[in-house]
């Protein structure tokens, strides 16, 4: 049977247009919907929702973000599919947690919290989940609403470092060239040195058995920006390249960026030797996320696996995802198992030809909805009714 109100749901979160920066009037809708289904509600000082329930233990954390890419895009209905901005990214998850919580017999199950959290910006800075992890909420377990597939969940994702290097020597003319130092020059040294570094590393952290791996267990660096010279026949006094850097869990952000100070120090002093001129290498870090990943038996795991299998009839996948999310920081500040789950194809993201599958919404509705009941039942055999982890 077809849930239209379920539907008409979706369809009014889409065409509520909500760019980064821009939530208020979608997430007024929401925090009025959940008012209306007795959710204790509040929004922090930057604007993220806050919406509560229930009692006692555990506290299930259940989040994602409120923006979207800017850009409208025509809403319509067409061969089973809903099209519209964010249906994928990250409406059609975020409803479909709003709308099972909402139908949630809070009052004939007498055990346990849920927390919904709308993050404000999470497509222009880290801002709304900065904010939050500060909020006195403590969660036992969190899952936040991203496209992963209905059939997938994701337990694992990268860390990331976006590090930019700057360079600034002296001047000089290119007729006498093997006077001075060139700063674009310096900055290629140092780009080849991030390279080696990140590769042996890599090498270190695998194990024999591992060593031709794919993307998730190795150390990636990509050159994004590089910038630099002002005349073209002068030698370039001034420079900078971008490096972002992506990690997995099995490393910290720290040791890689202990590594390339210490060599990076090197390189300078080897110049300024040979050279006998000064040089200054300056680093900014603009991004620093730590990686993060569960094991796949936790009764938090298990009782979504039982859901999906429940509903859809097919074993679902455990996944890890070479990007960064909000579970890098939900889970590493709270030290708390937390997952990444959601409909919708993640490949549609910030595309023109956005839409969900209506099914697979409704399926997901579903699927929270029987997650739910057991996962509160794996919690009180494990742990007791009412207990604390």
């Amino acid at each position: 049977m077809i849930n239209q109100d379920a539907i008409d749901f979706l369809r009014r979160c889409i065409e509520i247009y909500s760019p980064s920066g821009k939530e208020h009037r979608y997430s007024q809708f929401l925090g009025k919907y959940l008012r209306e289904h007795n959710f204790e509600i509040h929004y922090d000082s930057i604007g993220n929702l806050i919406a509560e329930k229930g009692k006692g233990f555990p506290i299930l954390l259940l989040s994602s973000h409120m923006d979207t890419i800017p850009g409208k895009l025509p809403i319509k209905e067409e061969h089973g599919k809903l099209y519209g901005r964010g249906t994928v990214d990250c409406k059609s998850s975020l409803a479909a947690m709003v709308y099972s919580i909402s139908q949630y017999p809070f009052e004939q199950i007498n055990q346990g919290k849920i927390v919904f959290a709308g993050i404000v910006q999470e497509e222009s800075s880290l801002i709304g989940i900065k904010e939050f992890i500060k909020s006195d909420i403590h969660p036992d377990f969190a899952i936040f609403g991203e496209p992963t597939s209905i059939d997938q969940l994701c337990i694992g994702y990268k860390g990331r470092l976006s590090i930019k290097y700057s360079v600034s020597t002296k001047m000089g003319h290119v007729a006498s060239s093997w006077l001075y130092i060139n700063a674009i020059e310096v900055c290629l040294k140092i780009w080849d040195l991030i390279k080696k570094i990140c590769k042996s590393l890599t090498k270190n952290i695998l194990k024999p058995q591992k060593q031709n791996t794919k993307y998730f267990d190795r150390i990636i660096p990509n050159l994004t920006v590089i910038s630099g010279g002002e005349l073209t026949n002068c030698i370039p006094s001034n420079a900078f390249i971008q490096v972002d850097i992506r990690y997995p869990p099995t490393i910290t952000s720290q040791t890689i960026l202990d590594l390339l100070e210490k060599q990076i120090k090197i390189l300078k002093q080897e110049y300024q030797t040979k050279k006998n001129l000064n040089i200054s290498i300056e680093n900014e870090v603009s991004s620093q996320v730590e990686g993060f990943q569960i094991k796949g038996d936790d009764i938090l795991t298990g009782a979504l696996r039982w859901a999906i299998f429940k509903v859809i009839k097919q074993k679902p996948r455990l996944i890890k995802k070479t990007g960064t999310t909000f579970i890098n920081e939900i889970g590493s500040h709270f030290n708390i198992p937390s997952i990444t789950y959601g409909p919708g194809d993640p490949k549609l993201e910030h595309t023109e030809k956005e839409y969900i599958k209506i099914e697979e919404f409704l399926n997901s509705i579903e699927i929270y909805n029987k997650f739910f009941f057991k996962f509160f039942e794996l919690y009180k055999k494990k742990y007791g009714e009412n207990h604390k982890v």
